[in-house]
């Protein structure tokens, strides 16, 4: 009896197993469903959507393409130049438009014998800036180069007395001399363009 009744414990045991897995199987089923029917309904309103938006660039490229231009070309047959008024066509109608005054005859040779005349325009020499008294008129680089050209004399001076001196020697002693004075004479010419006229270092260093 006892062995009968652990038998029928056992086959109790097993049947409720077997039934919790098949409700198990039958709940993994529904959800499985559930899941299905969810991706089809998203990938029904993914495909509304693009759908949808494929429609609004259609209908924007359309309404791009059948806007208008914003220019016009409206004057494709006229005349734009009448070459029997011999001016453009569109000079007659300007609002602003006055007749320009037609010079005589003695007025044009007037203006033509005042343009031949040869006239001197060159404007007067008028310095405002002279050099000051104190400098005896020189500026500071012609008495710089008058030092520089006191040395270099006394230099060349100095190698001919010395009887040991080579001909090297004084030849670049000479050189030194004759671009010191090379240089004065340049910046002297070049300067009288900016100093008072004829006599004006004259009375700098009376």
């Amino acid at each position: 009896a006892t062995k009968a009744a652990d038998e029928a414990k056992i086959a109790a045991d097993a049947a409720a197993k077997a039934m919790a897995a098949a409700k198990a199987a039958e709940d993994a089923e529904a959800a499985a469903k559930e899941a299905i029917a969810r991706a089809q309904a998203a990938k029904e309103a993914a495909e509304k959507a693009a759908e949808e938006e494929y429609k609004a660039i259609t209908a924007e490229v359309k309404a791009d393409t059948a806007k208008p231009v914003d220019y016009t070309f409206k004057r494709q047959g006229e005349e734009i130049f009448r070459r029997d008024m011999g001016e453009p066509e569109f000079f007659l109608d300007k609002k602003d438009r006055f007749p320009r005054p037609i010079l005589s005859q003695e007025q044009q040779e007037s203006l033509t014998r005042q343009a031949e005349t040869p006239q001197d325009q060159t404007p007067k020499y008028n310095p405002q800036h002279v050099l000051s008294p104190e400098f005896g008129g020189l500026s500071n680089y012609e008495r710089g180069v008058d030092s520089f050209l006191e040395e270099a004399k006394a230099t060349l001076a100095k190698i001919k007395s010395d009887p040991e001196s080579t001909l090297k020697q004084i030849r670049d002693a000479e050189n030194d001399v004759k671009y010191l004075e090379s240089i004065h004479e340049n910046y002297f010419i070049g300067m009288n363009v900016f100093r008072t006229a004829k006599g004006g270092r004259s009375k700098l260093k009376a």
